[in-house]
Formats: structure tokens, C-alpha cells, sequence
């Protein structure tokens, strides 16, 4: 029986997967190991039993800004360039205008539905200082914004260039740290994609903090299919998994966490 737990969902968004607006991106769905639809079913089930469980939730955002956009920072114009690396190997993705950075239906879903049992609206944790974003005061609903794989890091802006600094996302470093500050903690990570955020965000947490227990529902992670992981030189879900194994992750089953958490 699990007795402190936060639920961490990595990048469940439209971004990644078959409502993507990037053809590369959408290939998630076109014939994936998996099933994205019980992936993301999966995702908000965690979050609404772990919240009921007395938890926290989390999710993330993946958040950029089209190439070239100007911002207004401190009174200088910056052009921002840092996402055309990543753009030029998936396309462009996760950008606000265009809805591709929402979270996918069901778990937007399931925090609405939080949202109005808790009477506060979700805490955004903006990536930028300069990110126009409205922000609740929910302390067990949050909703993290990142520009680069890994939630741990943050890429800071420099005008015009397509590489600045990267530096500790320390927001989500704090919030992670607060909620071990009482002792151990687990975290039940899912989300979007196995091979590249969730792969980085979980080595990360697994290697920062040591008083979380990093448990994975494998079907709850979604991942690219395995020629296109090949092909772009990343290792395939299922090594994923083997990977975390060997880094003291417990992997398992959506059905298994809920039994834990969920009183028979």
C-alpha cells in the first residue's frame, strides 16, 4: 500500500500523438507498440485516484515558442530561436497559439474535474519569467511548463541564438523536493515519450532525489514505434524499461497502482 504518492505526467498533450500538428510526431499513433488511446485513459485514471488518495498531481508541459519570436524582456526585444534544433528533428510541436501544447482530453478532463472538488484552479509553474500565463493556487494540482527533454532543466533565453544556457529548472526541483521533505515519497511517472522526456525526466529524479521511489506504469507511458526510435538513434521502449529497471525504477501495470491506492 502506497502512503505518500504523486502522480507525474510527462507531456500528455496533444503534441505527441495522432491530434499532433507535426506529421513526424504523429507517427506516435500511426503504429505504435502500444495503444496511445489507453495510454492517456490510463494517465488521468492515476491522476484522479492518487488526488482521491490524498497525493499530489503533476503534469508537465512541453512549451515553445515558433522560431523567431520576439519577446518583450526587461525592455529589450529578444528573438527566440531555441526550439529550431528540436523542431528540425520533429517538427514544429507544443506551441500555445494553435492548442498543439494542450493536455490530452481525458486527463485535462480529469484535473478540471480535481479542480472543482478541490474549489482552486491548478498551479502553473511557467518555464520563463516573461511566459504570460494565469496560474491558480492549488497546492496539490500543478501544472509545469519545460523548453527542453529533461523537466529538470530549462533553456534560458539569449536573443537570437539557438543554443542558451541550460540551466536547472529549479521550480520543479523545489516542488519535487518538497514533496519528499516529509520523508519517502513515491512517484508514479507516465506520459509522452518513453524513449526521450520520460526516459530523461525519470534519470533525472531517479539520480537528484533519493528519497523518491520512482514507480513506472508501462501502460501509461507511450512511445515511439520502434523503427523510428531505431532510427533516430534511441533506444525502443522496452529498453526504456529495462533501463529504469536497472536504475532502481519499479515498472508495472495501471491496474497494479490502482489496487494499491484504491480500497477493494
Amino acid at each position: 500500500m502506497i502512503k505518500r504518492v504523486v502522480y507525474l505526467g510527462i507531456d500528455v498533450q496533444k503534441a505527441f500523438g495522432r491530434e499532433a500538428k507535426s506529421a513526424n510526431l504523429a507517427t506516435l499513433a500511426s503504429k505504435p507498440e502500444g495503444d496511445e488511446s489507453t495510454e492517456v485513459l490510463n494517465n488521468a485514471r492515476l491522476a484522479e485516484a492518487i488526488y482521491d488518495a490524498g497525493g499530489t498531481v503533476i503534469v508537465t508541459k512541453d512549451w515553445h515558442n515558433p522560431v523567431g519570436t520576439k519577446i518583450e524582456s526587461n525592455g529589450q526585444t529578444l528573438v527566440d530561436n531555441r526550439a529550431a534544433d528540436e523542431f528540425a528533428i520533429y517538427g514544429e510541436h507544443a506551441t500555445q497559439a494553435d492548442g498543439d501544447s494542450d493536455l490530452n482530453a481525458p486527463l485535462e478532463s480529469a484535473l478540471k474535474s480535481l479542480e472543482a472538488k478541490e474549489g482552486r484552479r491548478r498551479t502553473v509553474i511557467p518555464v520563463d519569467h516573461h511566459e504570460k500565463v494565469e496560474s491558480g493556487d492549488s497546492n496539490r494540482i500543478f501544472e509545469v511548463h519545460k523548453n527542453v527533454y529533461d523537466i529538470t532543466l530549462r533553456e534560458e533565453l539569449q536573443d537570437g541564438v539557438e543554443k542558451g544556457a541550460m540551466v536547472p529548472n529549479q521550480a520543479f526541483w523545489d516542488l519535487m523536493k518538497r514533496q519528499a521533505a516529509e520523508g519517502p515519497v513515491t512517484v508514479v511517472l507516465g506520459g509522452k515519450i518513453a524513449e526521450v522526456c520520460v526516459r530523461a525526466g525519470a534519470f533525472s529524479l531517479l539520480g537528484g532525489i533519493p528519497e523518491l521511489e520512482v514507480v513506472v506504469p508501462e501502460d501509461a507511458v507511450s512511445s515511439l514505434p520502434s523503427d523510428l526510435a531505431r532510427q533516430l538513434k534511441l533506444p525502443t521502449k522496452v529498453e526504456v524499461m529495462d533501463e529504469l529497471r536497472e536504475r532502481g525504477a519499479r515498472v508495472v501495470k495501471t491496474e497494479e497502482v490502482l489496487g494499491w491506492l484504491i480500497p477493494s
